[in-house]
């Protein structure tokens, strides 16, 4: 499994993604979409902001200030985009995300979603072990290592000024 540190770190390849939302116990599928290019979707939702269902064009939509983990599997049939529409269905049933990718399904790819194998298939990917995670730090996180560095620190600065 890849776990990057970074955004910046994330392949550029066809992927269905998962944005998650809490963490431990209260882990939820708050988002899934497929990529023809993930670091560049990603990137759409968390930094840039400009996604449809970042930017809220609907009445429901994602705060990406609230994705604490993102999740995405690879496969070599990715490449073809009409695999990778139907694979975001069959995602869309394993995850059971709280909102769904907006994209508008193609015929081919409907065809191929109605193939129980290729269900089967998928599923599989789905429940496995996803490709790579990467787990972003929420405001809290920081302000949480800040205050430890801190009192690391003023021991450190404490132990230099009694020797």
């Amino acid at each position: 499994m890849k776990t990057p540190r970074f955004i910046s770190e994330l392949p550029n390849v066809p992927a269905i993604y998962a944005l998650y939302g809490g963490r431990g116990r209260g882990l939820y599928v708050a988002y899934v979409g497929a990529a023809e290019a993930l670091k560049r979707r990603i990137i759409q939702h968390i930094v840039s902001r400009d996604s449809s269902v970042a930017v809220g064009t609907s009445a429901v939509n994602l705060n990406p200030d609230y994705v604490t983990e993102i999740r995405w599997w690879e496969h070599p049939e990715f490449a073809e985009r009409y695999i990778l529409e139907a694979a975001e269905l069959v995602a869309f049933e394993v995850l059971n995300p709280a909102l769904r990718s907006r994209g508008n399904i193609s015929q081919r790819a409907k065809q191929l979603y109605e193939n129980e194998e290729f269900r089967r298939k998928m599923r599989s990917v789905f429940t496995g072990e996803p490709t790579g995670r990467l787990r972003l730090l929420t405001l809290q996180d920081v302000i949480e290592k800040i205050i430890e560095l801190e009192e690391r620190l003023n021991a450190i600065e404490e132990q230099l000024s009694s020797q």
